[in-house]
């Protein structure tokens, strides 16, 4: 039996993430962001919408939606990428999750680069996670590169952007900063490197971050720093930062963002009065074993 919500129930959960994340922020020249399956009827209900939120979504997490009662699911990660000119459910797992979803009436929201750009997003989450919940003071907190070409009310966007350029107010060890990433990602282990061995002493000040993959955004960069953080960079460019003397961690691709949803996604659709659980079984797919 369809759990699809009525048509005026899934634009008030739409409206909510909007609220915070327009999708005007996002990047539209590759990413695929938005209401990828709508599975709304006309016909008015009573029943709110109930969200499962996770970072990628997988066969596990349609089971896990369709075991809890979920009738939408808001997956960070877009769902349809890049594009699908047919489906092979027999042959791809992901066409698969597709026509179940469907069938069941369950709707998927994907906002991904939205959340990587706005004030307030994934990106500040990371930053203030640097310092252990705000032990010192952000006192500079820069967008990268910002949005080109899109305006809000005539004016630039000028707090909007894909990374964070970020001034503690006083130095940390990179020792102090690897515990308080992994304090704030929720994971036991990151990838380090270091032109120093001694890590109690190599002091950082000024650090590029960039949630997922940081490449493209690190490449823009004209300002020094001492530390760049992302979930994922090339073997090379970990290389030629190391050798400029400067830090980095990397943490995999999604460990960088699923603490997001738990800390502050999950709370301010809750405040707009919308129902939501985060996955259970949402895990980066690299493991440290």
């Amino acid at each position: 039996m369809s759990r699809a919500l009525a048509r005026t129930q899934l634009q008030r959960f739409i409206n909510a993430v909007t609220k915070y994340y327009p999708l005007l922020y996002s990047d539209s020249s590759w990413d695929n962001t938005g209401l990828l399956i709508d599975c709304s009827v006309e016909k008015p209900s009573s029943e709110g919408p109930k969200v499962l939120l996770t970072v990628d979504l997988t066969a596990s997490v349609v089971q896990e939606a369709i075991d809890k009662g979920c009738n939408t699911i808001l997956a960070y990660h877009p769902f349809i990428f890049p594009s699908w000119k047919s489906l092979s459910p027999h042959s791809n797992p992901q066409h698969r999750s597709a026509l179940r979803l469907i069938q069941e009436g369950i709707s998927v929201y994907c906002p991904h680069t939205a959340v990587d750009a706005a004030k307030g997003g994934v990106n500040d989450w990371l930053a203030f996670g640097l310092t252990a919940n705000d032990r010192y003071r952000v006192v500079s907190n820069v967008v990268l590169e910002p949005i080109k070409g899109q305006c809000i009310n005539g004016e630039e966007p000028s707090e909007v952007g894909y990374g964070r350029l970020v001034t503690l107010a006083a130095p940390l060890s990179l020792a102090q900063i690897v515990e308080n990433v992994k304090k704030s990602l929720g994971i036991p282990y990151v990838q380090v490197a270091s032109s120093s061995k001694d890590h109690q002493h190599h002091n950082i000040r000024k650090i590029a971050l960039c949630a997922g993959s940081g490449s493209s955004i690190f490449k823009s960069l004209r300002e020094d720093v001492d530390l760049y953080y992302s979930g994922e960079l090339g073997h090379h460019e970990v290389l030629r930062y190391k050798e400029s003397g400067k830090a980095v961690i990397v943490c995999n691709h999604s460990n960088t963002e699923r603490g997001f949803l738990r800390d502050e996604l999950s709370k301010q659709l809750q405040g707009e009065g919308i129902e939501n659980i985060i996955s259970e079984t949402d895990s980066d797919p690299l493991q440290v074993v």
